[in-house]
């Protein structure tokens, strides 16, 4: 591959022996002439297609799962702490994202994925399974300046909305990786390299910041009237408290529907986890289920029902879900 003028360019690389483990191999900050070098160098051959299973799911190809994988990402120094927690590939351990990476799994070739971003330097190459009659491919595009991997799940959806959903919208995460170039089994399988100008996301960054800072002083706002609601519920709740059992049930089923601290108590009393999401929205997981005692209950903290992961079985959650009071009450939350 002949050299570029951005052959210089700072890039940061993580480099993964494989898709299932979530430690790196190698992590530092090299140059993109260097890591282009890496990205377009093809792995060897995989093993048989993976007989689908009898139910008629996908079965997992252990070939492409062993596939190296990478990033370019750099990483803040507390996501390389000593212990158990070393090299782990965790969303808010990213420091910055110093490329743009699109999965094009729906009929965009190569060739028109170079198309698509004529004009900037960029680098595609088939995805594992390619074939002429059913085009797949990445394409990476390196970045004039990095963006802060706090942004960069509004940038990606931002890009994804412009690309019309051309490009695989689930990867938002800024910790993903991606599966290196590897002959799989379709074919042929080739990397492409075009020179051009460097692709700049400052602006949208800078813009996307400034959204997410107004919508985090909106929910500011909106808890802060939600715990003056609760307040007010609890206080009318104490007044209340003699006035029979369908006085205090409705002010009851009102607390939990505006206190979303209470709901998130409620979880952790089960054993669940709260789990926030690249937009912002909080989640508890893995709460204890009453039916099937397994950890598999989830539900919204400031809003939604509650349902077990093993629905289909233990029918916890069915249809519409359980309401969060009814929950509490089935794990014995006695807190309200």
């Amino acid at each position: 591959m002949t050299a570029g003028a951005h052959d210089g360019l700072p890039f940061a690389l993580t480099l993964y022996d494989g898709a299932l483990g979530a430690r790196w191999a190698w992590a530092g900050v090299t140059t993109w002439g260097w890591a282009r070098g890496v990205l377009a160098a093809r792995h060897a051959s995989g093993g048989p297609v993976p007989v689908p299973l009898p139910d008629g799911r996908k079965a997992q190809d252990t070939a492409k799962v062993r596939c190296p994988c990478w990033s370019a990402v750099s990483w803040r120094p507390d996501a390389d702490r000593p212990g158990d927690d070393r090299g782990r590939r965790k969303a808010d351990g990213v420091a910055h994202v110093f490329a743009l990476t699109l999965d094009y799994d729906d009929g965009v070739g190569p060739v028109e994925a170079l198309d698509r971003w004529a004009g900037y330097e960029r680098l595609v190459y088939t995805s594992w399974s390619h074939r002429p009659d059913r085009p797949k491919c990445r394409i990476v595009l390196p970045l004039a300046e990095p963006v802060p991997g706090a942004v960069w799940s509004g940038v990606y959806r931002a890009i994804l909305a412009d690309e019309g959903g051309a490009a695989d919208a689930k990867t938002l995460d800024p910790s993903r990786i991606w599966f290196g170039h590897a002959e799989g089994h379709g074919g042929p399988h080739y990397a492409r390299w075009r020179p051009g100008l460097l692709l700049s996301l400052l602006d949208l960054a800078l813009d996307v910041d400034a959204k997410a800072q107004a919508r985090a002083e909106a929910e500011a706002e909106d808890r802060a009237r939600r715990a003056a609601q609760a307040s007010a519920a609890r206080a009318a709740a104490e007044r209340h408290a003699d006035r029979g059992e369908d006085a205090a049930g409705r002010l009851r089923r009102k607390l939990f529907a505006v206190d979303p601290d209470l709901r998130a108590r409620v979880g952790a009393h089960a054993g669940g986890r709260i789990v926030t999401g690249p937009d912002g929205g909080q989640t508890v997981r893995k709460a204890l289920c009453p039916a099937c005692g397994r950890p598999g209950v989830w539900f919204g903290v400031t809003k939604g029902r509650a349902r077990c992961d093993h629905v289909n079985t233990c029918g916890y959650g069915a249809g519409e879900g359980v309401r969060v009071i009814e929950y509490a009450d089935a794990v014995g939350f006695l807190g309200v």
